[in-house]
């Protein structure tokens, strides 16, 4: 390798150095900022914990947490529920989580007011969760002032589960989708 070659790898290398340093130093200030920024809002992070532990109290005996963070990589949203770890508790995670965000943007006037989750959502989990999930999902949704609309199959509906005075077929859209006839589908496709 000549001279000349060489000096234009130790100039790359140089230049590749100073920019991670910069790169470091940058993030650190944005982490800093970010730490501040979460501080200041210190009262809406402390009522989207609060909102997310009566949510997941609703669903199980034992809160749940919702811890949010500042790292050099953004925020972090670290959420856990107490019970046996299994994928059915990690959607109720997710459950609890977005019923929380949309509570807190109706308050403020945002969104789109409504949330929609998919039957997905409720893989993995006990009937009897499910049932409870649909009747607070309608009930806080109710209460807050947004929609909650969830598809799913009729087949999958829980029929217990439900307290007394909650009839979910109350919240049932009565438009029922099949392919029984060629008129049948969605948007002109059948299924």
């Amino acid at each position: 390798m000549s001279l000349e070659a060489l000096r234009q790898q130790l100039e790359i290398a140089e230049r590749i150095e100073s920019t991670q340093v910069q790169l470091d130093i940058e993030r650190a200030r944005l982490q800093q900022a970010l730490q501040a920024d979460l501080h200041e809002r210190s009262a809406i992070v402390e009522e989207a914990i609060l909102v997310f532990e009566n949510l997941s109290n609703a669903l199980y005996e034992q809160a749940g947490n919702l811890e949010i963070g500042a790292t050099d990589n953004g925020p972090t949203f670290d959420v856990t529920i107490e019970s046996q770890r299994s994928k059915g508790i990690n959607n109720m995670q997710i459950f609890c989580f977005d019923l929380m965000l949309a509570e807190l943007a109706t308050k403020r006037g945002l969104g789109p007011g409504f949330l929609v989750h998919d039957s997905h959502l409720f893989d993995g989990v006990d009937e009897r969760q499910v049932a409870k999930a649909l009747q607070l999902g309608a009930t806080h949704a109710e209460r807050v002032g947004f929609q909650y609309i969830v598809t799913m199959n009729s087949d999958v509906l829980p029929n217990d589960g439900f307290q007394e005075n909650f009839d979910v077929w109350q919240h049932v859209n009565p438009t029922r989708l099949n392919d029984e006839e060629e008129t049948g589908g969605l948007f002109g496709l059948r299924f």
